[in-house]
Order: C-alpha cells, then sequence, then structure tokens
C-alpha cells in the first residue's frame, strides 16, 4: 500500500474520544466565560441603576430645601430666624443649632392638592409612605446652623440595602430616631449617596 493511499485512509478516520472531550472542555470553558460577563454585566447595570436613582433623589430633596428656604425671609417681623417658622424643613433650628439626621417630614395641616413629599422613596424613585412596603430608597437630612440668622448647612443623605446585605430591625421605616447616627458608619449592608449645599436667608 503506498503512503498515499495510508494517507488517505487515516484523513478518513473520525475523531477520537479523547479530541472529542477536549473539544467539549473548550467550549465549556468558553460558555462558563461567557455566563460569567453576563452575570457581572447584569450586576453592574443594577448597581448603575440604583446610584442613579438615589443621586436623583437625593437633587430632588436638595431642591425642596432650597424651595423651603425662599420662605426664610427678611425683613421680617421678628429676629430673621423667627420666619423659620412659616418653612417645612428647616422649623428645628429654631430650638437648635442642628436638626441632627432626621426624615424630612411634611407639616400637618397643607391644603388639598400639595405635592406628597416623603422621606421614602419607591425602586423608580417615587415618594411612597414611611413604613411602605415598596420602600426602597430612604432620605436622611441634617441642618445646621452656621451663622444664626444668615446661612444654613443643608446636608442630603439617600441609603438603600446591599444586595445580599442584612436588614437589621433598626433600619426598618427608614431607620429610628436613636440610630440614624449610627447608620451612616454602616458600609456593609448600606449604599449612601450624599450631598450637601448652603442656604441663605431670602432677603426681601
Amino acid at each position: 500500500m503506498s503512503a498515499k493511499t495510508q494517507r488517505r485512509r487515516a484523513a478518513q478516520r473520525g475523531y477520537t474520544l479523547i479530541e472529542v472531550m477536549a473539544a467539549m472542555a473548550v467550549l465549556g470553558t468558553g460558555i462558563l466565560g461567557i455566563l460569567a460577563m453576563q452575570g457581572a454585566t447584569v450586576n453592574a447595570n443594577r448597581r448603575a441603576q440604583e446610584l442613579t436613582t438615589a443621586t436623583t433623589i437625593a437633587r430632588r430633596w436638595q431642591e425642596r430645601l432650597h424651595r423651603d428656604a425662599l420662605q426664610w425671609n427678611y425683613p421680617t417681623y421678628g429676629s430673621p430666624l423667627s420666619n423659620i417658622g412659616n418653612t417645612w424643613y428647616f422649623r428645628p433650628l429654631l430650638a437648635a443649632t442642628t436638626t441632627g439626621w432626621v426624615l424630612p417630614t411634611q407639616p400637618t395641616g397643607l391644603a388639598a392638592g400639595t405635592p406628597f413629599e416623603s422621606a421614602a422613596s419607591n425602586w423608580w424613585g417615587q415618594d411612597v409612605p414611611i413604613g411602605d412596603a415598596n420602600t426602597s430608597f430612604c432620605t436622611h437630612v441634617r441642618l445646621t446652623r452656621l451663622i444664626a440668622d444668615e446661612l444654613v448647612r443643608a446636608e442630603v443623605r439617600v441609603w438603600w440595602f446591599r444586595t445580599g446585605g442584612v436588614r437589621p430591625t433598626a433600619y426598618a421605616n427608614c431607620g429610628r430616631d436613636t440610630d440614624r447616627d449610627m447608620m451612616g458608619n454602616d458600609t456593609t449592608n448600606v449604599h449612601w449617596v450624599y450631598m450637601a449645599q448652603t442656604l441663605d436667608r431670602h432677603e426681601l
């Protein structure tokens, strides 16, 4: 039998079991890599969505505080600070130099049709009542007088639970009054977005 014939017969033989298994191993490794990459992409998109929504909520609350500061007018009937009583969220500064971290809460008895504003938000960033089952994000606000009758530092932080993190009972309903200062140090279970601005009284 000639060498040419032998080569032709060798070329016509099928793949061996070892060759098939090697090919399957290479294919399987590639598929696993694609699946892992897809999972990482999904998680990254989720984190980006959470960060975008939290940042939007923080900006919205800064705008609300800026709007509220427009009701802190001067001159007024009493001291400049006393007119903070006409605001929604600055009122606690009448009795203290700082509010500490609090849940921003609308005053009661507002006129019908007043837009609802809450410290709790759902996955899409829409305000929902405190304690609502659809709450995904919570907002804390801290106001501090820098100059007694003229300037206030307004800090806003928005938080949400990390995927896989524990959910302490103390964090229910956007956090208990006695636990909000401590919560700011929890970067294991919670993500945070912080924003700050200074607001001065509105000169008439």
